[in-house]
């Protein structure tokens, strides 16, 4: 079995149909070749899958059906691959999701040192401590409407059912998620 076809496995092993193009890219890149498939190699690929555009790297099994745009409210057959073009808070007004946004990325401050206020002894509960960890928007969360791309460049929206943890305002644009029903 060559590397390119246990790569491939693999990542169909998760349910990630990449493109032989993709992978016969990245291992031309490689210099010297690699002669067995290791776990450095498999979390380098991983990275530039994540790193790349759907357009490039997935195969047309991972893409929308063609017909998706005109159809409503349908359950569409899985695994599907898209990234997050937009996200938007549907409970929450558009200016107040600017505001949270920008209030976020000015609290946030300099990575990985945070101030920290410690109570001296004998002082109650008044003053809390901050793990200063910023756990997402100010605003609350309440149903998101999502806009998808998939490899073909296919968009189309969605709306959560339930709330999903890492969907909300601010999710980095790019992001790869997979479904399936």
């Amino acid at each position: 079995m060559s590397l390119q076809t246990q790569v491939l496995a693999h990542f169909a092993s998760k349910q990630i149909h990449l493109s032989n193009t993709f992978i016969s890219s990245l291992l031309n890149a490689l210099h010297p070749p690699p002669l067995t498939l290791t776990p450095a190699l498999l979390a380098n690929f991983h990275t530039s899958f994540l790193l790349s555009a759907l357009q490039q790297s997935v195969s047309p099994q991972s893409y929308l059906p063609l017909s998706i745009p005109t159809q409503h409210n349908i359950t569409i057959p899985g695994p599907i691959l898209a990234q997050i073009i937009h996200v938007q808070d549907i409970g929450t007004s558009r200016l107040a999701q600017l505001e949270a946004l920008e209030k976020a990325e000015t609290e946030k401050g300099p990575q990985g040192r945070r101030v920290v206020d410690i109570p001296a002894e004998g002082e109650g509960d008044d003053n809390p401590v901050q793990d200063g960890s910023n756990e997402g928007l100010s605003v609350g969360k309440s149903i998101c409407k999502v806009l998808l791309e998939d490899g073909r460049g296919e968009r189309v929206y969605g709306m959560e059912v339930k709330p999903i943890d890492n969907i909300k305002v601010g999710t980095h644009l790019g992001c790869k998620v997979s479904f399936a029903f």
